[in-house]
C-alpha cells in the first residue's frame, strides 16, 4: 500500500517549481519532518507554498462524480474505491491543508478526478521518494 500526499500549490509558484520539482519535494519533506520547536516556521513556509482546499466543495464534487459507481463509498471526509476487477483499493482523505491517498495501485482512479478538479496539484510519496505534478502524470497515462 502506497501513501501519497497531495498538495495544492499556489498558482504564483507553479512556474517556479514546474521545472524544479525536486526542490519543491525537498521543501515539503522538510516541512513534514519538522521538529516541534520549529513548527511556527514550518507552518508559515507551508502557507506560502500551498493553498488550502475547500473541503466541502471537493467532497461534494467527488461524491457527485462517483456516487453511482458500485465500487465507491464515502464516510465523512473519506472516499473509498474498492474495485475487485481492477484490483484497486484506494482511500482518499480530504483535509483542509492536503489530501492523503492510500492505494495499492500506483495510479489510483481518484487521480483522474483530481487532475480534472485542479491543475495545481503536486503529489508526494515520502516513503518511496516519488513526486510529480498530477498534470504531468495524467498526460503520460492517457
Amino acid at each position: 500500500m502506497r501513501r501519497f500526499y497531495i498538495f495544492n500549490i499556489r498558482k504564483e509558484l507553479l512556474t517556479l517549481y514546474k521545472d524544479n520539482q525536486d526542490n519543491l519535494y525537498k521543501i515539503l519533506l522538510s516541512i513534514k519532518e519538522t521538529k516541534e520547536s520549529e513548527l511556527v516556521y514550518a507552518y508559515n513556509l507551508f502557507k506560502q507554498i500551498c493553498a488550502t482546499y475547500d473541503t466541502l466543495n471537493l467532497n461534494n464534487k467527488l461524491y457527485l462524480k462517483m456516487h453511482n459507481d458500485l465500487v465507491y463509498t464515502k464516510i465523512d471526509n473519506e472516499h473509498v474505491i474498492n474495485n475487485l476487477y481492477k484490483d484497486e483499493v484506494s482511500i482518499l482523505k480530504v483535509k483542509k491543508s492536503h489530501l492523503v491517498l492510500d492505494s495499492n495501485s500506483t495510479y489510483s482512479s481518484f487521480l483522474n478526478f483530481l487532475s480534472e478538479y485542479n491543475s495545481n496539484l503536486f503529489v508526494c510519496d515520502f516513503i518511496n521518494g516519488d513526486y510529480f505534478f498530477l498534470t504531468d502524470i495524467h498526460l503520460v497515462v492517457e
